[in-house]
């Protein structure tokens, strides 16, 4: 009788975060080593600051004072002030993770059927908020320093390139489709090409914003830390505001390829302002012939530091 490969155990901190293993390889040791400092380099310096968060559709010329959109949610226009933050340049990806998978001994994240075939390296990982919210906080405490998903301030104020009356989070703040955003026919493209009616996110593809920021309207939602509140923006502080204390949903930033406002029939995008919400642990959808929710949301993380990480 063979017997059965033991699963190694999952150590947590007093916060439920897991831990890196502390029997790791010298060749595990140096894939993580590579890892970290990959994501050193991958940070980019957000120096804080003060805008005005929501709808500023009046605030410009050519709308007649009308509001970019018909959601309730993303009004008032309000005050925020932000201390400095760093933000990751890119999604994490099914590569990333299978680092933080190996270092904490867990399961690679996403092998249900349905996922598996958008399971490549550079793809922006379909996970869920906790998952997500787990990763931020290990790799902060891997780099030493305070890391997290972004508040939805920090995530529109670096989208909105410091805070600026910027429409779209691309190099330019407008659409160019097939230049810095993927057209409908490109994501199909990827979807053909890995046999798959799933959504194939492959991370920079195109030109970062002007922060050096990828894919903040192309490809998928990203998980923010904040509590949803439909009314929030009415009682929201002025100074680092952390979102609503309690709820049922998370934020959502960004856009799900396919969903969203599609401003040109040949382009999927989202603008700077737009909200969504989902609930943050939904249950896996194990039929292979049904998408699983997981799959449109991912991470980036940001470093509560109001110095850049060195």
């Amino acid at each position: 009788m063979t017997a059965c490969a033991k699963a190694p155990a999952i150590s947590t901190d007093s916060n439920g975060i897991p831990q890196t293993r502390s029997d790791l390889t010298a060749d595990e040791q140096q894939q993580l080593d590579n890892f970290l400092t990959q994501q050193k380099e991958n940070m980019r310096f957000i120096e804080g600051g003060s805008y005005e968060m929501g709808d500023f559709g009046h605030k410009l010329d050519w709308t007649d004072g009308l509001p970019l959109t018909g959601q309730p949610d993303n009004k008032p226009l309000h005050p925020v002030t932000l201390d400095s933050f760093s933000m990751n340049a890119y999604k994490a990806t099914y590569s990333d993770f299978d680092v933080y998978s190996m270092a904490t001994g867990q399961e690679k994240v996403s092998t249900q059927k349905n996922n598996l075939k958008i399971r490549k390296p550079n793809v922006a990982a379909g996970i869920n908020w906790q998952t997500a919210q787990n990763y931020c906080q290990w790799l902060g405490d891997q780099l030493d320093v305070p890391m997290s998903l972004p508040t939805e301030a920090q995530w529109e104020y670096a989208a909105r390139n410091r805070g600026q009356y910027i429409l779209f989070p691309t190099d330019t703040g407008e659409i160019d489709p097939g230049r810095n955003m993927w057209t409908y026919q490109e994501q199909g493209k990827f979807s053909d090409k890995y046999n798959t009616a799933l959504t194939v996110p492959i991370i920079g593809l195109y030109p970062p914003n002007p922060l050096g920021l990828y894919d903040l309207s192309n490809q998928n939602y990203e998980w923010i830390i904040d509590w949803y509140d439909p009314e929030y923006y009415a009682n929201s502080p002025e100074h680092n505001p952390q979102g609503p204390e309690t709820g049922t949903e998370k934020v959502l930033r960004g856009v799900a390829a396919g969903e969203g406002s599609a401003h040109n029939q040949q382009v999927v995008g989202e603008i700077t302002v737009g909200r969504f919400q989902s609930d943050p642990n939904p249950p896996l959808v194990m039929d292979i012939d049904r998408i699983n929710q997981n799959s449109k949301t991912s991470a980036r993380c940001v470093a509560n530091s109001i110095k850049p990480i060195s």
